[in-house]
C-alpha cells in the first residue's frame, strides 16, 4: 500500500544517480505506479511519477524510497506573541 497520493508534496532524500533530481528539492506527485520494480538491486512494491521531472525513458517511475512526504506545519504569529508574554521583564 502506497503512502504518496497525486497532488502530495515530497522531499527528495537521495538524488544519486538520478540528474534530474536535486537532494532536498520539493516535488509534486503525479501519480503512482502500483507494480513492484527492481532497483538498486532489490524489489520494490511501487514507484512515483512527478510534475516536475520525468525519469530517464528506460524507468516507468521513480522509487519511492527517493522520497520522503513534506511535513507542513501551520505556524502563526500567536504563538511567538505567547513566548514573547512570558518574556517581558518590568522596564
Amino acid at each position: 500500500m502506497s503512502m504518496f497520493y497525486v497532488g502530495q508534496k515530497v522531499v527528495c532524500v537521495d538524488a544519486e544517480g538520478a540528474p534530474m533530481l536535486r537532494l532536498r528539492e520539493i516535488y509534486t506527485v503525479s501519480g503512482v505506479d502500483n507494480y513492484p520494480d527492481y532497483w538498486r538491486g532489490k524489489w520494490i512494491e511501487f514507484g512515483i511519477w512527478l510534475v516536475e521531472a520525468q525519469p530517464v525513458s528506460e524507468f516507468r517511475s521513480f522509487a519511492y524510497k527517493r522520497f520522503r512526504p513534506l511535513v507542513e506545519r501551520k505556524t502563526d504569529i500567536s504563538m511567538f506573541t505567547a513566548i514573547l508574554d512570558k518574556a517581558k521583564v518590568p522596564a
